[in-house]
């Protein structure tokens, strides 16, 4: 298996999984060969690739042979993702960056040790970090989880029981980050003031006592009379005691003016200066040693005390620590699935009737990582069955054999492959390799000789356990006579075959491309890498079901060899070879053809797809414009139509109150009399011109009652009743009052109201007419203008952008902004703001009529 692993680049993939790891705590034990995943469970069925001579990186992520275990694995990183999403506040990479190796330190604890306050200060991050995290276990709300998908909530349930230490210490966690903080340019923990009153207590003595020594230190060096003596106008410290740098000539045992007496603690190089402590400062320095002294001792119990706190609670918190470095062990496997684009595979046994091992458009994981362009492959092979692939050098063939052994590898550590989507992967027992060139002289083996080494590994195993067996074989039987070693990679093909062993192999051989068809039924399956010979270049295609050319010839040709070398060497193959690899390059001519060929004609579909969908939407914007213009022009015919009726009854109203002329009897007033008959003739108008609409659902009601829901099918709109006079019903609509016949009238159902219709829009033949070289004036209303005279250029846009929002939803398509001359600042505001909204389409300067450079007309639509 070791060789297996570095045939495969294991450590490689491993190292990158190390770098995905955010503790310290993981990354310690992620260096201890055999570490096992932190898992009890992972020695079941685990892989035993933990031999001497592997790589620490190698033996820390384990692998397993348990379909139970991978898919736990694998369905704790969907756990994680869902509550990431669910919990997006919490930093779970910071958080984990906090946590230290701190076993030692706790089990210490446990035993009754003091532990320092730098050890403290870990533990409290720990502890901080488990409350931290332990909501991950639990989504922010139970519906979340109802609603989840059932990998969600098998992922979920998965994290659950991984991860039983993750549970918060709230009460430790909160004393240890009060009584422990980060002092000095270092950060270095020590006690802090809040660690217990009677430790502030010390400390405020300490700094009192301190703080009278210096004051009388600095008095000292200030004295007149002790200039002479002092070597230097300083005070310093020596054994923590206040000192004085004075002259060897100005000391004195017994004191006198001028000297000074005390404590000699110390002299300079030369021995001209003497450090001594004041008779004056030695009561004061006492007092300063007393208090510290004082300090020291509550620091050393506070230390005891936090330190029994931590023992206290020491399985538990030797149980988070395991739980915080197995949830970065999950954490690092999701981050490397997440940079490979992976998709999680469904993991079966080898015993399974059928199983196969497929990957979908499969990429080699390390040169993904490593930014390399990978050309995806489908890769199958039936377990007991046998992939031939071939083709020229340099076409891939070692890449695609790579890639299908490290998916098995990756999938045995419970990690997302990177496939277009879910593959299935049995998990091998074993898994033998030979791949590369393992001669060694001081070993006394040539190339051929390691290649037998694995090839006789490989027999004994499909001999032991068949079908838990996948061998991969780079070349197989390279290095000696080519006849005979293709008769002999033929006979080891066939041998484990036949015992039951999933086989892959690369080859130039021709007689081992031959067994597809000659071997036994459906044992084996040819597949090519592909080679462009115009370009010279390999595809990395891998196509299954043919065989490859190794275009060996083809291939010197295009690179200038001399042409009568090359008509030699056809010369002296064998008819039958020579006519097989110019079919297979036939047939790979072909293919390419077949392959650009549907290329154009799918490229030709999705043109013609295009065509008929811009067709389409052609067809239905023209379709809603004309919708739009007739019901713009009934609009306004109606609008005319109520204006007509106010200006009746404004009539009526002035005919009131003049004189009444004399009418003949049983007739109307003449003034009247015309007011209704011209309101008659415009009401014919309208109604002449109204675009016929679909009959309007409901029925005429029977007897409308007040407060009822109609719609008046002749204005197209729906209201409420308000009043109620035989036939004559009397309606509130959106926007005006109208009464109509009770025939006009449609029954509303109860239940939720009718959608309203559309608002129109005027068409752009009507806008177009305000706009371009013969422009006409736009008439002034009072709801198409807006004035931001006076305003500031911010104030002006807001407003500007709030009326152009009201305009477009009263379908109004042309409006007139009115900003002044002034300056022309804010003219200019104006115009360099409107091609930055989306609705509106030009403006232009304002026609003499309309205000001149003063005003700026735009057109909008939605």
């Amino acid at each position: 298996m070791s060789s297996c692993l570095q045939h495969l680049e294991w450590r490689g993939l491993c190292e990158h999984l190390d770098q995905r790891l955010a503790s310290p705590l993981a990354r310690r034990s992620s260096a201890a060969p055999g570490s096992n995943d932190s898992d009890p469970e992972a020695s079941a069925g685990a892989s035993p690739e933990a031999s001497p001579g592997t790589s620490p990186a190698t033996a820390s992520w384990a692998r397993s042979n348990d379909p139970a275990v991978v898919r736990r694995w694998l369905s704790e990183q969907d756990g994680l993702e869902a509550a990431q999403q669910w919990r997006t506040e919490l930093n779970v990479g910071a958080e984990l960056m906090r946590v230290e190796a701190l076993g030692d330190p706790i089990q210490h604890a446990a035993r009754g040790a003091t532990l320092e306050p730098a050890e403290l200060w870990a533990v409290g991050q720990l502890a901080d970090a488990l409350g931290r995290l332990a909501p991950l276990l639990s989504p922010p709300d139970p519906v979340v989880l109802d609603l989840a998908s059932e990998d969600t909530k098998a992922g979920h349930r998965a994290l659950l029981d991984a991860l039983p230490g993750l549970v918060a210490q709230p009460e430790l966690a909160a004393i240890l980050t009060r009584s422990i903080a980060l002092e000095g340019p270092q950060g270095e923990p020590v006690v802090a003031d809040a660690a217990s009153p009677a430790l502030a207590r010390a400390r405020s003595q300490v700094r009192s006592a301190r703080q009278s020594l210096v004051r009388g230190a600095e008095r000292l060096v200030r004295r007149p009379a002790l200039s002479d003596a002092l070597a230097d106008k300083f005070w310093t410290e020596r054994e923590g005691r206040v000192v004085l740098p004075v002259r060897s000539s100005g000391f004195s045992r017994v004191g006198g003016q001028g000297t000074v007496k005390g404590i000699i603690h110390g002299a300079s190089t030369s021995g001209h200066t003497l450090y001594v402590e004041p008779s004056e400062l030695v009561d004061d320095n006492n007092r300063l040693r007393e208090a510290q002294m004082a300090a020291r001792a509550e620091e050393r119990r506070v230390l005891a005390d936090l330190s029994a706190r931590v023992g206290a609670v020491a399985p538990a918190l030797t149980e988070g620590l395991d739980a915080l470095a197995r949830l970065d062990r999950i954490r690092a496997r999701l981050r490397l699935g997440e940079a490979l684009a992976g998709h999680r595979p469904d993991v079966v046994s080898t015993d399974h009737k059928g199983a196969a091992l497929s990957l979908p458009a499969a990429r080699h994981p390390l040169m993904v990582l490593a930014g390399t362009q990978v050309v995806p492959n489908d890769l199958r092979v039936p377990v007991g069955g046998g992939l031939i692939i071939s083709g020229p050098n340099a076409g891939g063939k070692t890449v695609a054999l790579k890639t299908l052994g490290l998916c098995v590898l990756m999938t045995q550590a419970g990690l997302r492959l990177p496939t277009e989507a879910p593959g299935v992967v049995p998990l091998f027992g074993r898994v033998i390799t030979d791949v590369g060139d393992d001669q060694s002289i001081t070993a006394n083996l040539s190339t051929f000789s390691a290649h037998i080494g694995h090839v006789i590994e490989a027999l004994q195993s499909a001999a032991e356990d068949p079908s838990g067996t996948l061998v991969l074989l780079d070349e197989v039987a390279v290095g000696t006579d080519p006849e005979q070693g293709a008769a002999l990679a033929e006979a080891i093909l066939r041998r484990l075959s036949g015992c039951g062993a999933s086989v892959v192999v690369t080859t130039h051989y021709e007689r081992l491309k031959l067994l597809a068809t000659h071997g036994p039924p459906g044992a084996f399956v040819n597949a090519a890498v592909g080679f462009d010979l115009e370009n010279l270049r390999p595809t990395f295609e891998l196509r299954l079901g043919i065989p490859g050319s190794s275009s060996a010839i083809a291939v010197a040709r295009r690179l200038g060899v001399d042409e009568r070398v090359l008509t030699e060497a056809e010369a002296m193959l064998s008819d039958e070879r020579l006519r097989v690899d110019v079919l297979l390059q036939a047939l790979e001519a072909e293919r390419i053809a077949l392959v650009r060929e549907r290329e154009q004609v799918q490229a030709q579909q999705r043109e013609l797809g295009a065509a008929a969908a811009r067709l389409e939407a052609r067809e239905q914007r023209a379709e809603q414009q004309a919708q739009s213009a007739r019901g713009r022009a009934h609009e306004a015919a109606a609008q005319q139509l109520r204006e007509l009726e106010d200006e009746i009854r404004r009539r009526r109203k002035q005919l009131r109150k003049a004189p009444l002329i004399a009418a003949p009897d049983g007739q109307v007033a003449p003034a009247d009399a015309d007011a209704r008959d011209f309101a008659r003739k415009a009401r014919e108008a309208v109604s002449r011109g109204r675009v016929p609409a679909a009959p309007a659902p409901g029925s005429v009601p029977q007897l409308p009652e007040v407060g009822d829901r109609v719609f008046v099918e002749t204005l197209g709109a729906e209201g409420k009743v308000l009043a109620v006079k035989g036939d004559k019903i009397t309606v509130q609509l959106p926007r005006a009052k109208t009464t109509v016949d009770r025939s006009a009238l449609r029954a509303r159902a109860a239940g939720p109201r009718a959608a309203p219709r559309p608002t129109p829009v005027t068409p752009p033949s009507q806008v177009a007419q305000y706009f371009g070289a013969d422009a006409r004036p736009v008439p002034l209303r009072l709801d198409n203008a807006v004035d931001l005279r006076g305003q500031r250029a911010d104030e002006a846009l807001a407003m500007l952008e709030v009326f152009l929002d009201r305009a477009l939803a009263d379908d109004q398509e042309a409006v007139i902004v009115r900003h002044g001359h002034g300056s022309g600042a804010l003219r200019r505001a104006v115009r360099e703001h409107l091609p930055r909204l989306r609705h509106v389409r030009v403006h232009r300067p304002g026609l003499p009529p309309e205000g001149g450079d003063a005003v700026t007309v735009v057109w909008i639509e939605g």
